[in-house]
């Protein structure tokens, strides 16, 4: 029960958050369940499990938190497949912190042994845009910035990965701010404590900037998720480019992969083209192939030998039942 009230006071809603909020759950009450559609009524009963957080707001408003799959549908794949993984794997957060009338809300999480993705969300409380004619790039990025920013997870070791902005819903004045992070060594759930300073507008050189919500932000939730990540037989010896490895560890999970070899006589002048040249690709069941090979990771000198390790979030979440094999360098292995 104590854990159930300190989630509750992580929790903060803007007013048109509030009414967005009502709206959708009034909608939602109206609209008829039809038996001969159970992909619906599936559908609806994932949405229950995981909004099972529920807040009582101002004169006695409900209001609940979005599921997962919804949050990530648009970065990570919104087929029925893999908003189902995302529910499983992710849980929403809805902590959230307000400065000089903006408020910016950890929406959900999903993550494995060695990654995750944080969305948040950004909205001012007035229920005006962030600023007009905030226009994204041809990736769907928009223009925009931190001073400074971070997710401290309590890991200690090395990470590589991405942030960028984008607007999941035109309609709204929100607009989304998302996080995907790779670790060198098994992450561990416990809190998280996310810090932002100073949005800004920017150019696309991203050499001049303008600020355009003032502040420092401060989030602390529960950094937690199921890890649905699987090893597959390693132990071969691997040849790429005149390079000779052993394959140590391969893992992969409907988000991410992390492959781990060792070059038992290292030669290169820069240790980094034994990852950097490395191939990988995924073969799948549908006979199309994903191509991992510029994926980031580290590379640690031991003296004798040098151990690489290759690892990255996948582009969309990736049903490890449709995934035939992954090669790695001449060495091919099977997943499901």
């Amino acid at each position: 029960m104590k854990a159930y009230r300190d989630r509750m006071d992580q929790l903060h809603f803007t007013k048109e958050q509030k009414t967005q909020l009502v709206d959708r759950l009034m909608e939602a009450a109206e609209q008829p369940v039809s038996r001969r559609n159970r992909g619906r009524l599936r559908r609806m009963v994932t949405v229950g499990v995981a909004a099972a957080l529920v807040l009582a707001v101002g004169a006695g408003a409900t209001v609940v938190l979005t599921p997962a799959g919804e949050v990530f549908s648009s970065i990570l794949g919104g087929a029925p497949a893999q908003t189902e993984i995302i529910d499983r794997i992710g849980r929403p957060i809805g902590a959230s912190d307000t400065q000089n009338g903006v408020t910016i809300t950890a929406d959900a999480i999903v993550g494995d042994t060695y990654s995750y993705a944080i969305v948040y969300s950004i909205a001012r409380e007035d229920g005006q845009p962030l600023a007009d004619d905030l226009t994204a790039n041809e990736l769907g990025y928009l223009p925009l910035l931190f001073q400074d920013s971070g997710t401290d997870v309590g890991h200690m070791g090395g990470m590589h990965g991405s942030s960028y902005f984008y607007d999941a819903d035109p309609s709204d004045n929100s607009i989304q701010f998302v996080e995907m992070m790779t670790a060198d060594s098994p992450i561990q759930t416990g809190t998280a404590r996310a810090s932002f300073t100073n949005l800004q507008l920017t150019d696309e050189s991203y050499a001049n900037s303008t600020i355009l919500a003032e502040g420092t932000w401060n989030l602390k939730f529960d950094f937690a998720f199921e890890d649905a990540m699987v090893h597959l037989d390693a132990g071969q010896t691997l040849l790429f480019n005149g390079t000779e490895a052993v394959l140590d560890d391969v893992q992969l999970s409907p988000l991410s992969f992390q492959i781990s070899y060792t070059v038992q006589t290292p030669n290169a002048a820069n240790y980094n083209e034994y990852l950097n040249t490395l191939p990988v690709t995924l073969q799948l069941k549908d006979g199309s192939t994903v191509d991992l090979t510029l994926s980031g990771g580290g590379v640690h000198d031991n003296g004798n030998t040098v151990v690489c390790q290759k690892s990255d979030i996948f582009s969309q979440i990736l049903p490890l039942d449709e995934i035939a094999s992954i090669t790695v360098g001449d060495v091919t292995l099977p997943v499901a």
